[in-house]
């Protein structure tokens, strides 16, 4: 379970025909806090049957200070099945790459994606993380 969840309602459930494309995700700020060594965040919720083709995450600079930060985003089995080792917040930017754990994962219950700190930023700062994950239902 995350140690803070940045989501604020549940998510759009599974409508639509099978391999309808769908995408989740949201806005999440995430605070200093949250930046501390294996910190985690909620960030939102994709339901059964949901099946990952591809993500984007778009991160800001968290760390301002000598850049430290690395992070994963996973799940409450796997802290880095999506994203693993990412970098992306010393400088911002966006990361794509999928980690091959995640590509075309089939998710078998309703799923927390969860973000995690795994190494601590030098000087953390606030900011907004832009995740989606892009798929379909099966």
């Amino acid at each position: 379970m995350a140690d803070r969840k940045a989501y604020r309602q549940p998510q759009a459930g599974p409508q639509g025909f099978a391999r309808t494309a769908k995408v989740f995700g949201d806005d999440i700020a995430l605070v200093a806090a949250d930046l501390a060594l294996n910190k985690t965040v909620g960030l939102f919720v994709v339901p059964k049957g949901f099946v990952l083709t591809s993500l984007s995450v778009v991160v800001p600079d968290l760390d301002t200070g000598t850049p430290a930060l690395v992070f994963a985003i996973g799940d409450a089995v796997d802290d880095d099945r999506f994203i693993t080792g990412a970098t992306t917040g010393q400088a911002g930017g966006t990361n794509t790459t999928l980690a091959a754990s995640g590509l075309n994962y089939e998710f078998t219950e309703d799923t927390e994606i969860v973000w995690k700190t795994t190494t601590a930023a030098a000087t953390a700062a606030a900011g907004t993380i832009k995740p989606r994950f892009f798929g379909y239902m099966k």
